[in-house]
Protein backbone atom coordinates (compact mmCIF):
# COMPACT_ATOMS: atom_id res chain seq x y z
CA UNK A 1 0.00 0.00 0.00
CA UNK A 2 1.01 3.34 -0.24
CA UNK A 3 2.00 5.82 2.63
CA UNK A 4 3.13 8.28 0.75
CA UNK A 5 1.05 11.93 0.17
CA UNK A 6 0.48 12.10 -3.49
CA UNK A 7 1.06 15.54 -5.24
CA UNK A 8 -1.62 15.59 -8.02
CA UNK A 9 -0.95 17.02 -11.85
CA UNK A 10 -1.28 20.75 -12.13
CA UNK A 11 -1.43 21.43 -8.07
CA UNK A 12 -4.60 19.60 -7.93
CA UNK A 13 -5.56 18.35 -4.43
CA UNK A 14 -7.21 15.49 -5.78
CA UNK A 15 -7.57 12.66 -8.21
CA UNK A 16 -10.64 11.09 -9.82
CA UNK A 17 -11.55 8.50 -12.25
CA UNK A 18 -15.06 7.66 -13.96
CA UNK A 19 -15.16 3.97 -14.22
CA UNK A 20 -17.94 2.59 -15.96
CA UNK A 21 -18.86 -1.44 -16.48
CA UNK A 22 -20.31 -2.63 -19.38
CA UNK A 23 -21.64 -5.72 -18.24
CA UNK A 24 -24.62 -5.83 -20.29
CA UNK A 25 -27.16 -8.80 -19.44
CA UNK A 26 -23.29 -11.41 -18.55
CA UNK A 27 -23.69 -10.10 -15.39
CA UNK A 28 -27.24 -11.72 -14.30
CA UNK A 29 -25.78 -14.78 -15.80
CA UNK A 30 -23.03 -14.76 -13.29
CA UNK A 31 -25.13 -13.82 -11.14
CA UNK A 32 -27.72 -16.95 -11.78
CA UNK A 33 -26.72 -18.91 -15.03
CA UNK A 34 -30.68 -20.19 -15.41
CA UNK A 35 -31.17 -16.78 -16.08
CA UNK A 36 -30.08 -17.49 -19.87
CA UNK A 37 -33.79 -18.92 -19.78
CA UNK A 38 -35.53 -15.53 -18.64
CA UNK A 39 -35.24 -13.07 -21.72
CA UNK A 40 -37.17 -10.18 -19.16
CA UNK A 41 -34.14 -10.27 -16.69
CA UNK A 42 -31.69 -10.46 -19.21
CA UNK A 43 -33.06 -7.29 -20.69
CA UNK A 44 -32.31 -5.33 -17.98
CA UNK A 45 -28.47 -5.53 -18.89
CA UNK A 46 -29.10 -4.75 -22.44
CA UNK A 47 -30.73 -1.84 -21.41
CA UNK A 48 -27.49 -0.31 -21.12
CA UNK A 49 -26.20 -0.71 -23.98
CA UNK A 50 -29.27 0.00 -26.17
CA UNK A 51 -30.46 3.11 -23.76
CA UNK A 52 -27.98 4.05 -20.78
CA UNK A 53 -24.62 4.24 -22.64
CA UNK A 54 -25.98 6.75 -25.21
CA UNK A 55 -26.95 9.38 -22.53
CA UNK A 56 -23.55 8.74 -20.52
CA UNK A 57 -21.52 9.26 -23.38
CA UNK A 58 -23.45 12.15 -23.64
CA UNK A 59 -23.10 13.59 -20.58
CA UNK A 60 -19.34 12.68 -20.43
CA UNK A 61 -18.80 14.86 -23.98
CA UNK A 62 -20.76 17.67 -23.12
CA UNK A 63 -18.20 17.94 -20.09
CA UNK A 64 -15.32 16.89 -22.03
CA UNK A 65 -14.45 13.94 -19.75
CA UNK A 66 -12.47 10.70 -20.23
CA UNK A 67 -13.66 8.02 -18.35
CA UNK A 68 -12.23 4.38 -18.38
CA UNK A 69 -14.97 1.63 -19.38
CA UNK A 70 -14.16 -2.04 -18.08
CA UNK A 71 -15.21 -4.34 -20.92
CA UNK A 72 -15.90 -8.12 -21.02
CA UNK A 73 -14.16 -9.88 -23.92
CA UNK A 74 -17.87 -11.11 -24.79
CA UNK A 75 -19.53 -7.82 -24.62
CA UNK A 76 -16.78 -6.87 -27.03
CA UNK A 77 -17.45 -9.74 -29.14
CA UNK A 78 -20.87 -9.09 -29.13
CA UNK A 79 -21.33 -5.07 -29.16
CA UNK A 80 -18.16 -4.23 -31.43
CA UNK A 81 -20.21 -1.63 -32.75
CA UNK A 82 -20.82 0.04 -28.95
CA UNK A 83 -17.31 -0.51 -27.99
CA UNK A 84 -15.50 1.11 -30.79
CA UNK A 85 -17.31 4.22 -30.31
CA UNK A 86 -16.58 4.54 -27.10
CA UNK A 87 -12.91 4.13 -28.01
CA UNK A 88 -13.74 6.78 -30.75
CA UNK A 89 -15.07 9.00 -28.46
CA UNK A 90 -11.61 9.40 -26.42
CA UNK A 91 -12.26 7.12 -23.24
CA UNK A 92 -10.34 4.35 -22.30
CA UNK A 93 -11.26 0.68 -22.72
CA UNK A 94 -9.97 -1.67 -20.32
CA UNK A 95 -10.26 -5.45 -19.37
CA UNK A 96 -12.89 -7.27 -17.11
CA UNK A 97 -12.88 -10.63 -17.42
CA UNK A 98 -13.63 -12.78 -20.95
CA UNK A 99 -17.55 -13.43 -19.90
CA UNK A 100 -17.57 -11.69 -16.29
CA UNK A 101 -16.16 -14.87 -14.89
CA UNK A 102 -15.57 -15.57 -11.15
CA UNK A 103 -11.90 -15.67 -10.72
CA UNK A 104 -11.68 -16.88 -7.01
CA UNK A 105 -13.52 -20.53 -8.62
CA UNK A 106 -11.44 -20.63 -11.56
CA UNK A 107 -7.64 -22.28 -11.54
CA UNK A 108 -4.79 -20.25 -12.72
CA UNK A 109 -4.89 -22.01 -16.11
CA UNK A 110 -8.49 -21.20 -16.71
CA UNK A 111 -7.95 -17.27 -15.53
CA UNK A 112 -5.12 -17.11 -17.76
CA UNK A 113 -7.38 -18.67 -20.74
CA UNK A 114 -10.16 -15.66 -19.73
CA UNK A 115 -7.57 -12.89 -19.68
CA UNK A 116 -6.28 -14.33 -22.92
CA UNK A 117 -9.41 -14.14 -24.42
CA UNK A 118 -10.50 -10.86 -23.62
CA UNK A 119 -7.52 -9.14 -24.39
CA UNK A 120 -7.70 -10.72 -28.04
CA UNK A 121 -11.59 -9.86 -28.46
CA UNK A 122 -11.12 -5.97 -27.13
CA UNK A 123 -7.72 -5.92 -29.64
CA UNK A 124 -9.61 -7.14 -32.58
CA UNK A 125 -12.17 -4.30 -32.01
CA UNK A 126 -10.15 -0.74 -31.03
CA UNK A 127 -6.90 -2.33 -32.50
CA UNK A 128 -4.80 -2.16 -29.36
CA UNK A 129 -4.18 -4.27 -26.14
CA UNK A 130 -5.99 -3.12 -22.98
CA UNK A 131 -3.73 -1.17 -20.04
CA UNK A 132 -6.07 -1.72 -17.29
CA UNK A 133 -8.01 -4.89 -15.58
CA UNK A 134 -10.30 -5.11 -13.55
CA UNK A 135 -12.02 -8.26 -11.48
CA UNK A 136 -15.37 -9.19 -12.37
CA UNK A 137 -18.31 -9.75 -9.42
CA UNK A 138 -16.62 -12.36 -7.34
CA UNK A 139 -13.36 -13.30 -6.00
CA UNK A 140 -9.76 -14.03 -6.78
CA UNK A 141 -7.29 -16.64 -6.25
CA UNK A 142 -3.56 -16.28 -4.50
CA UNK A 143 -2.35 -16.36 -8.44
CA UNK A 144 -4.91 -14.17 -9.91
CA UNK A 145 -2.34 -10.72 -9.87
CA UNK A 146 1.00 -12.53 -11.41
CA UNK A 147 -1.31 -13.85 -13.85
CA UNK A 148 -2.79 -10.11 -14.41
CA UNK A 149 0.72 -9.00 -14.71
CA UNK A 150 2.08 -11.83 -16.56
CA UNK A 151 -0.89 -10.98 -19.23
CA UNK A 152 1.40 -7.47 -19.08
CA UNK A 153 -1.17 -5.00 -17.70
CA UNK A 154 -0.10 -1.95 -16.44
CA UNK A 155 -2.10 -1.57 -13.69
CA UNK A 156 -5.30 -3.51 -11.75
CA UNK A 157 -8.39 -1.59 -10.13
CA UNK A 158 -10.05 -4.62 -8.00
CA UNK A 159 -8.80 -4.32 -4.26
CA UNK A 160 -10.79 -2.01 -1.72
CA UNK A 161 -7.31 -1.80 0.46
CA UNK A 162 -6.56 1.72 0.05
CA UNK A 163 -7.50 5.15 -0.85
CA UNK A 164 -4.01 6.05 -3.22
CA UNK A 165 -2.60 4.21 -6.08
CA UNK A 166 0.10 1.94 -4.84
CA UNK A 167 2.88 -0.65 -6.44
CA UNK A 168 1.94 -4.20 -6.10
CA UNK A 169 3.26 -6.80 -4.35
CA UNK A 170 3.53 -9.93 -6.30
CA UNK A 171 4.89 -12.79 -3.70
CA UNK A 172 6.39 -10.95 -1.82
CA UNK A 173 8.30 -8.43 -4.11
CA UNK A 174 7.77 -5.23 -5.85
CA UNK A 175 5.90 -5.43 -9.62
CA UNK A 176 5.79 -2.86 -12.27
CA UNK A 177 2.05 -3.01 -12.22
CA UNK A 178 -0.01 0.36 -10.23
CA UNK A 179 -2.81 -0.79 -8.63
CA UNK A 180 -6.18 1.44 -8.35
CA UNK A 181 -7.92 0.75 -5.12
CA UNK A 182 -12.05 1.33 -5.11
CA UNK A 183 -14.68 0.60 -2.53
CA UNK A 184 -17.14 -1.22 -2.91
CA UNK A 185 -20.13 1.68 -1.80
CA UNK A 186 -19.18 3.55 -4.75
CA UNK A 187 -21.12 2.21 -6.84
CA UNK A 188 -24.36 2.17 -8.40
CA UNK A 189 -25.23 -1.49 -8.90
CA UNK A 190 -25.34 -2.71 -5.68
CA UNK A 191 -27.93 -0.22 -4.85
CA UNK A 192 -30.18 -0.05 -7.75
CA UNK A 193 -30.10 -3.46 -9.60
CA UNK A 194 -33.21 -5.05 -8.48
CA UNK A 195 -34.53 -8.24 -9.88
CA UNK A 196 -37.55 -9.82 -8.37
CA UNK A 197 -37.55 -13.40 -9.79
CA UNK A 198 -35.62 -14.90 -8.87
CA UNK A 199 -34.46 -12.71 -5.77
CA UNK A 200 -31.98 -10.30 -6.29
CA UNK A 201 -30.24 -8.92 -3.80
CA UNK A 202 -31.99 -12.13 -1.49
CA UNK A 203 -33.54 -10.35 0.71
CA UNK A 204 -34.04 -6.95 -0.94
CA UNK A 205 -37.43 -5.77 -1.23
CA UNK A 206 -36.99 -2.47 -3.33
CA UNK A 207 -34.20 -0.47 -5.38
CA UNK A 208 -32.51 1.76 -2.47
CA UNK A 209 -33.25 5.42 -2.44
CA UNK A 210 -32.29 8.04 -4.62
CA UNK A 211 -31.30 11.03 -2.12
CA UNK A 212 -29.57 8.26 0.42
CA UNK A 213 -27.04 6.99 -2.13
CA UNK A 214 -26.56 10.14 -3.71
CA UNK A 215 -25.45 11.82 -0.43
CA UNK A 216 -23.23 8.97 0.44
CA UNK A 217 -21.43 8.96 -3.30
CA UNK A 218 -20.82 13.42 -2.53
CA UNK A 219 -19.89 13.08 0.79
CA UNK A 220 -17.06 10.67 0.15
CA UNK A 221 -16.18 12.66 -3.03
CA UNK A 222 -15.67 15.20 -0.51
CA UNK A 223 -13.81 13.54 2.31
CA UNK A 224 -11.90 12.06 -0.52
CA UNK A 225 -10.58 15.58 -1.85
CA UNK A 226 -10.31 16.85 1.19
CA UNK A 227 -7.64 14.35 2.00
CA UNK A 228 -5.92 14.43 -1.05
CA UNK A 229 -6.89 11.02 -2.29
CA UNK A 230 -7.87 9.21 -5.54
CA UNK A 231 -11.64 8.88 -5.34
CA UNK A 232 -12.94 5.54 -7.94
CA UNK A 233 -16.43 5.48 -8.36
CA UNK A 234 -17.62 2.64 -10.66
CA UNK A 235 -20.89 2.99 -13.12
CA UNK A 236 -22.48 0.37 -15.31
CA UNK A 237 -25.20 1.83 -17.93
CA UNK A 238 -28.24 -0.40 -17.01
CA UNK A 239 -28.41 0.83 -13.62
CA UNK A 240 -26.94 4.26 -13.47
CA UNK A 241 -28.36 4.89 -16.64
CA UNK A 242 -32.55 5.33 -16.24
CA UNK A 243 -33.48 9.15 -17.07
CA UNK A 244 -34.06 10.22 -13.34
CA UNK A 245 -30.69 8.42 -12.25
CA UNK A 246 -28.64 10.58 -14.94
CA UNK A 247 -29.25 13.16 -12.41
CA UNK A 248 -27.15 11.73 -10.06
CA UNK A 249 -24.42 10.34 -12.92
CA UNK A 250 -24.30 14.41 -14.08
CA UNK A 251 -24.51 15.77 -10.45
CA UNK A 252 -21.27 13.13 -9.41
CA UNK A 253 -19.55 14.88 -12.45
CA UNK A 254 -19.84 18.13 -12.05
CA UNK A 255 -19.28 18.10 -8.41
CA UNK A 256 -15.73 16.62 -9.94
CA UNK A 257 -15.07 19.13 -11.95
CA UNK A 258 -16.40 22.05 -9.66
CA UNK A 259 -13.60 21.37 -7.21
CA UNK A 260 -9.21 21.12 -8.20
CA UNK A 261 -9.24 17.40 -8.52
CA UNK A 262 -7.76 16.07 -11.86
CA UNK A 263 -10.27 13.81 -13.76
CA UNK A 264 -8.28 11.43 -15.39
CA UNK A 265 -8.33 7.86 -17.02
CA UNK A 266 -6.99 5.04 -15.28
CA UNK A 267 -3.93 4.45 -17.34
CA UNK A 268 -3.06 8.33 -16.67
CA UNK A 269 -3.43 7.45 -13.36
CA UNK A 270 -1.19 4.28 -13.29
CA UNK A 271 1.19 6.37 -15.71
CA UNK A 272 1.24 9.44 -13.45
CA UNK A 273 2.25 7.22 -10.37
CA UNK A 274 4.39 5.27 -12.03
CA UNK A 275 6.59 7.89 -13.16
CA UNK A 276 6.73 9.62 -10.25
CA UNK A 277 6.82 7.37 -7.36
CA UNK A 278 8.06 3.51 -8.21
CA UNK A 279 11.52 5.36 -9.36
Amino acid sequence: MSKKKILWPEENKSAGMISIELDGEFIWLLLNPTNINRPKTLSMGTYGLHRGLDRMLLSLKERKIRATFFVPGIIAEKYPDKVREIHNAGHEIALHGYMLENFGLMTPGQQKEAIDKGIKAIESVIGSKPAGFRLPEGNMTPETLGIIRDAGFEYDSSMPDDDLPYTCQIDGEASEMVEIPMRWELQDFPYFAFNYFPPFPPGECRIANYDEVMDIWLTELYGYHRQGLCYVIKFDPQSIGTPARMYMFDKVLDEMLAKDMWVATGREIADYYRENYMK
